[in-house]
């Protein structure tokens, strides 16, 4: 098997799969976000941090030339590519139909788009366990962890763990703590722990992208802090408040919630008026929820 990670190897294999006529010089695609993994010791880091056993069923998103998709065929049982790029489909043909040992038997490659995707479609992980692995294209790597994270938060099948490596921006945002928090870590943090396994530079990735990159590990809670019946109003609290985020909860609220009941409101929940979004702490936005529904019922 020749190294995914070897930059000559990846240009031989783009060129091999371009156009004969030599009118289609086949690349990395900006449009999907495409950024190959050339770090051995960062993808090592993805999968110690994936905790991969034999009997586990991995999805991953965009896979590319099949650098970690190889890995993951290696150590799983099964494994589900969803990969929207045509080019890269002959090429996951050669590095692990045919390439890697007992792949064939193991992996799913599904020309799809991933954000259209749903667990749901599949019997492999319809009500059953699975964990997301995977090197997310930058451009839709929010949208994705929302699908799989929160989308299905109250349902059966959700995953037991996600692992994916995102724009460092994204995974600090994600992982803000009370004081810093943001509509991205208030977004996911009810439904989730996370850290941050390491930083990865530039220069780990071919083509290399202009910013660094994090693997972020996510782990679902079994139960989620925030109840499904104050899921709407939860959010609207939070995206409301945010859109004026250096303005006190008293004013940053008044869209939803009349300025009259706003300090007892507030105050029920143990929350300063004076506060600003950024400084509450998720269980104060779940309590506010709480009673800004109760009052709504009233």
């Amino acid at each position: 098997m020749e190294k995914l990670t070897n930059i000559n190897v990846i240009k031989n294999l783009l060129m091999a799969h371009s156009r004969t006529d030599g009118t289609s010089q086949l690349t990395a695609k900006k449009s999907f976000g495409q950024n190959f993994l050339i770090n051995e010791h960062v993808l090592d880091q993805i999968i110690e941090a994936a905790e991969i056993n034999d009997q586990d069923t991995i999805i991953e998103i965009g896979p590319g030339l099949g650098v970690l998709t190889r890995e993951l065929c290696l150590r799983a049982k099964n494994v589900i590519s969803i990969e929207k790029d045509r080019d890269m489909l002959k090429i996951l043909d050669t590095t692990i139909i045919k390439d890697t040992p007992g792949a064939k038997a193991k992996i799913t490659i599904i020309n799809e788009d991933a954000l259209r995707w749903t667990p749901e479609s599949n019997q492999l992980t319809t009500n059953k366990p699975y964990k997301l692995v995977a090197n997310l294209p930058y451009n839709v790597a929010t949208a994705i962890i929302h699908n799989f994270l929160v989308k299905t938060a109250y349902t059966e099948t959700k995953p037991i763990l996600i692992v994916v490596l995102v724009q460092k921006e994204v995974a600090d945002k994600a992982c803000a703590t009370t004081g810093d928090h943001n509509v991205l870590s208030l977004t996911l943090q009810p439904f989730a722990t996370l850290r941050v396994i390491s930083d990865v530079s530039p220069g780990s990735f071919y083509p290399a992208p202009k910013v660094t990159s994090s693997i972020l590990k996510i782990t679902p809670r079994i139960t989620p802090l925030l109840p499904e019946n104050l899921f709407t109003t939860y959010f609207k609290l939070i995206h409301s408040a945010f859109t004026q985020k250096r303005k006190t909860l008293t004013n940053g609220l008044q869209s939803i919630i009349p300025k009259r009941d706003l300090p007892d409101l507030l105050t029920k929940a143990g929350i300063d008026p004076m506060a600003r979004p950024q400084h509450l702490s998720i269980e104060q936005w779940i309590a506010l929820a709480r009673q800004v529904q109760a009052n709504m019922i009233q």
